[in-house]
C-alpha cells in the first residue's frame, strides 16, 4: 500500500509558504492582542479606571497578612470602613458566624466581619454587587490575593462616585472575610442576606498568582444577559470550557457560595505567577499593575452597564456558551452545542467520503484515526515529561501550593516544543504509507467524535474543539467539490479555514500554562496538537517530495530532542535558588500539652535540605498532633517542646435529657491568645447528636466523627454546645488551638533562603468529661 501521489509540486510550495506565514503570523498578533493593559497612571481623569490609584489601596492593605483575628486583619478592615464612608457610601461590618457544611470531618467555622457599602440607586431593578475577601493565608500579604479584588473595587466605587450622577441599581460592595479558610464570609452573607437583594448580579474578583490577563472562568445560570454584558467589556476573556477546568483544580472561591444563594455570578481571576500564590512573596511590588488595570476597566464598565440595566431581565435570559475572539468574548447559544457537534461529526463524514473518490480508502483512514489519537497521547506525554524531568532533577524549584517555578517560561517552551515534535513525528511516520489527505481525515473523525462526547457527557467542554476545528472540516467538505487543477484556490481555502483554529486555538495554547505546568501543560500540548494537525493538508504542501537520506531523516528528531534539552536546561538554570526568590517549605508544628512530645510535620515533600533535615519521616496521620487536617498524610520529624499553655476547656453545664442522650455546655478558650481553636471526638465513643459553636448550630455530615476549627475565635473563648449519645462518664475530647508565630518554637528561625509558607503552631491537649 503507497501513498507516494500526495507528494506536492514545487508550484504549490509558495502559495502553502505564504499561507502558513500568514497563519503564523496571525497567531502571534493574537496572542499579543491578549496581553494586559497598559498601566494608568494616579493623575488620570477621576472618571476612568487608574491602576495607579488602585496600587496605592492594595499597598496599604498588603502591609502585613490578614488572617482573621490578627492586629492588621481589624486595621485593614477600619480603614476600609472609613474610606468608603468618606465617600459618600452607607457602609456597616455584618458579623456573624460562618460555618462550611459538613462531611463528616472537621468542620471550618470563622466569627466573620463583611464589609457592606451600599449606594442606592435611583429606580432599582436589582443589586450589582462587586466582591472580593480582604482576609489572606497566614505569613502572606496578599497583594494579588486578593489585594487586587480590594483595590479594583475601591477604584471602580471611586470612580463611579466621581460620575456625579446616581445609579439606576443598587451598587453594593461586599469584601467578604475568611476566604481563605472555607469561603465562610460568603457562607454566612448568602445564610442571613441574599433574600433581601431581590434579584442580584454579582462580580467577583480572585487571583491564584500575581500576573496575566484576567479571565472569566465561571458564570451563574442562565448566562444570557451576564455574557451580553460582559462581550460589551474591554479586554474581558472567556471560555465555557474554563469552569470544567476550574472544577479539577483543588481551588474554589467565594463564587461556590454566591451561587448557592441564587446570585447571578461573574468569577474572574488572575493565574499567571502562580509560583507567588498564598507565599509571603505576595508583595505589591511583584503584583502586575498591568493586571489590575486590566480588571479594573473591565468590571468598572460592567459595573457601569449593569448598574443602568434592567436586571430583572437577567434570570429569564436564555443559557448561552462562549468563546473568546481577539475583538472580545461571543456568546451563542447552548442550545447549539449539540448540533453544532454532530454537524460537525457529519461534515467530516462528508469530507471523508468525498476524499475517497479521489485518494482515500478504508483502511487508511482507520489507520490515520489511530494515528491522530496516537499523536494526541503523544504530544500530551511529551509535554508533561518535560517538566516531570525537569522537578525530578530539581524538586525544590516547585511552588509549595500550584507546585510551578518562578520562572516557567523556559519549561513551557520546551513542553510546547517537545508537543509539536510528538506530534510531528507521527505523521512524518505515516505519511508515506498512509498519504496526508488520509492524515487529515483521520483527524477530522477524531476531532468530530472528541466534540461529540465533549457536547453529551459534559456540557460546555466542546466550546475548547468544536468552534476552531468546525471551519476546518467545513472547509474540507469544499476542498472536496474542487476541481484538482485549482491549486490557488484551494490553498485560499486552506488557509481561510484555519483562521478561526488559530484566532481562538493560539491564546489558549498559552493560557493554559499561566494555569500549572501539570494539568495547564498538557491541556495546551493537546490544544497545539490539534492546530498542527488540522493544518496537515496546508503542511503537506511544503514538502519537496524528494526522498531524503536515512542521516538526514534522521537528523530533525535529533535535533529537535537537543532542542527540547537545551531549553530544558535553561529552564534548570533560570531556577537556581541563587537566581530566584527563596524556595518554599510549609511547616507545621504541634506540642501535645498532656506528654511534652512536638512534631514538625508538612502536607508536602520537603523542598530543601533544610525541610528534608525537618522532616525526615515519611508520610504518615498524624491525628492527635494535627485534628483538623483529618486524615491527610504528613511528612513529619521531632522537634522540641515549646512551654505554651495548653488550650482550656470548661464544663459550664452537664445534664442527661430525657431521651438519653447528654447535654453539654463548654468554653473553649487559648491563654494564649491563638486565633483559632478546635475540638474533636471520636465516633467510636460517642455519636455527635447536636452542636452548637459560637451560637451557630452545625449541620452535621453522615459520618460519625465530630470536629470543628474556629478562625478568628475571640479572645474570651467559645461557647460550645453539644448533644451526644450515649450518655455515660467518660468522654474523651481532643482539643486544640492553632497560631502562626513559629517563634514561639524553642531556636526556631527558617533560612534566609526559605520562604515560609502557611504556617501552623498549635497546642494540643485530651480532656475526659
Amino acid at each position: 500500500m503507497s501513498a507516494s501521489t500526495d507528494a506536492p509540486a514545487p508550484s504549490r510550495r509558495w502559495p502553502a509558504l505564504l499561507g502558513l506565514a500568514a497563519l503564523v503570523l496571525l497567531a502571534v498578533l493574537t496572542v499579543l492582542a491578549g496581553r494586559p493593559a497598559a498601566p494608568v497612571a494616579a493623575d488620570a481623569p477621576a472618571s476612568v479606571f487608574s491602576s495607579g490609584r488602585a496600587m496605592g489601596h492594595i499597598e496599604r492593605i498588603a502591609a502585613a497578612p490578614r488572617t482573621p483575628g490578627s492586629a492588621h486583619h481589624a486595621a485593614t478592615r477600619e480603614h476600609l470602613v472609613d474610606l468608603l464612608t468618606s465617600w459618600g457610601w452607607r457602609t456597616e461590618v455584618r458579623r456573624e458566624v460562618g460555618a462550611a457544611a459538613g462531611d463528616g470531618g472537621t468542620q471550618r467555622l470563622a466569627a466573620v466581619s463583611n464589609i457592606v457599602a451600599t449606594l442606592p440607586g435611583t429606580d432599582p431593578t436589582g443589586t450589582v454587587l462587586l466582591a472580593a475577601h480582604y482576609d489572606s493565608v497566614p505569613n502572606s500579604p496578599g497583594a494579588a490575593d486578593d489585594g487586587i479584588g480590594v483595590g479594583t473595587l475601591l477604584e471602580t466605587a471611586r470612580a463611579i462616585g466621581a460620575g456625579g450622577a446616581a445609579p439606576r441599581n443598587d451598587l453594593t460592595l461586599l469584601i467578604t472575610d475568611a476566604e481563605e479558610v472555607g469561603l465562610l464570609g460568603a457562607e454566612a452573607f448568602v445564610r442571613h442576606h441574599a433574600d433581601e437583594l431581590g434579584t442580584a448580579v454579582l462580580l467577583n474578583h480572585e487571583a491564584r498568582g500575581n500576573a496575566g490577563t484576567p479571565t472569566t472562568f465561571r458564570t451563574t445560570s442562565p448566562n444570557g444577559a451576564l455574557l451580553e454584558v460582559l462581550s460589551h467589556a474591554p479586554g474581558t476573556v472567556a471560555n465555557s470550557a474554563f469552569e470544567a477546568a476550574f472544577e479539577a483544580l483543588p481551588n474554589d472561591t467565594d463564587v461556590t457560595r454566591f451561587t448557592e444563594g441564587g446570585l447571578h455570578s461573574y468569577d474572574t481571576a488572575i493565574t499567571g505567577g502562580g509560583a507567588y500564590y498564598h507565599t509571603p512573596l505576595d508583595t505589591p511590588e511583584r503584583l502586575s499593575e498591568s493586571s489590575v488595570q486590566h480588571m479594573g476597566r473591565a468590571s468598572l464598565a460592567m459595573t457601569r452597564e449593569l448598574a443602568a440595566a434592567d436586571l430583572a431581565a437577567v434570570p429569564a435570559a436564555d443559557e448561552d456558551l462562549v468563546i473568546t475572539l481577539p475583538w472580545g468574548p461571543v456568546p451563542y447559544p447552548q442550545a447549539a452545542e449539540g448540533p453544532l457537534a454532530w454537524a460537525m461529526l457529519g461534515l467530516a463524514a462528508v469530507a471523508v467520503g468525498l476524499a475517497r473518490r479521489r485518494e482515500l480508502t478504508l483502511p487508511r483512514t482507520a489507520l490515520a484515526t489511530a494515528g491522530t489519537a496516537v499523536a494526541l497521547v503523544a504530544a500530551g506525554a511529551a509535554a508533561v515529561a518535560v517538566w516531570q524531568v525537569a522537578v525530578a532533577l530539581d524538586p525544590g524549584q516547585a511552588s509549595a501550593f500550584v507546585g510551578v517555578p518562578y520562572r516557567p517560561e523556559p519549561y513551557s517552551a520546551a513542553m510546547l516544543l517537545a508537543a509539536l515534535g510528538a506530534v510531528l513525528a507521527v505523521p512524518a511516520l505515516l505519511r508515506r504509507p498512509l498519504g496526508t489527505a488520509a492524515l487529515a481525515a483521520g483527524g477530522w473523525i477524531v476531532f468530530a467524535v472528541l466534540g461529540v462526547v465533549a457536547a453529551t457527557t459534559m456540557p460546555g467542554t466542546s466550546a475548547l474543539l468544536v468552534p476552531p476545528v468546525l471551519p476546518v472540516v467545513a472547509g474540507a467538505v469544499l476542498l472536496g467539490l474542487l476541481p484538482r487543477g485549482w491549486e490557488p484556490a484551494r490553498v485560499v481555502v486552506l488557509v481561510l479555514s484555519l483562521v478561526p483554529a488559530v484566532l481562538l486555538l493560539a491564546p489558549n495554547v498559552i493560557n493554559s500554562f499561566r494555569v500549572d505546568l501539570e494539568f495547564g501543560g498538557v491541556l495546551g500540548a493537546l490544544l497545539l496538537a490539534v492546530l498542527v494537525w488540522s493544518a496537515l493538508p496546508l503542511l503537506g504542501r511544503l514538502r519537496s517530495g524528494r526522498a531524503r537520506s536515512p542521516l538526514r531523516a534522521a537528523g530533525a528528531p535529533v535535533l529537535g530532542i537537543a532542542l527540547v534539552a537545551a531549553v530544558t536546561a535553561a529552564g534548570l538554570v533560570a531556577n537556581r535558588p541563587e537566581f530566584t526568590p527563596p524556595r518554599q517549605e510549609r511547616v507545621f508544628y504541634s506540642v501535645d500539652a498532656d506528654t511534652g512530645t512536638a512534631r514538625w510535620a508538612s502536607p508536602i515533600t520537603p523542598r530543601t535540605d533544610w525541610g528534608r533535615s525537618l522532616l525526615p519521616e515519611p508520610p504518615a496521620v498524624l491525628a492527635e498532633g494535627f485534628p483538623w487536617l483529618d486524615d491527610e498524610p504528613l511528612a513529619h520529624g521531632p522537634a522540641p517542646a515549646a512551654d505554651l499553655p495548653a488550650p482550656e476547656l470548661h464544663v459550664v453545664a452537664d445534664r442527661p435529657l430525657p431521651d438519653g442522650t447528654r447535654e453539654l455546655a463548654l468554653r473553649l478558650s487559648s491563654p494564649r491568645g491563638a486565633t483559632a481553636l478546635g475540638l474533636w471526638i471520636d465516633g467510636d465513643q460517642a455519636a455527635v447528636r447536636a452542636a452548637t459553636v459560637a451560637g451557630r448550630d452545625l449541620d452535621l455530615g453522615a459520618g460519625e466523627d465530630f470536629g470543628f476549627l474556629f478562625a478568628g475565635a475571640p479572645r474570651r473563648g467559645l461557647d460550645v454546645r453539644l448533644v451526644v449519645d450515649p450518655h455515660h462518664e467518660g468522654l474523651t475530647v481532643r482539643v486544640a488551638d492553632r497560631g502562626h508565630d513559629t517563634g514561639a518554637v524553642p531556636g526556631f528561625r527558617a533560612p534566609d533562603d526559605v520562604a515560609l509558607v502557611t504556617p501552623a503552631v498549635a497546642v494540643t491537649r485530651t480532656r475526659t468529661l
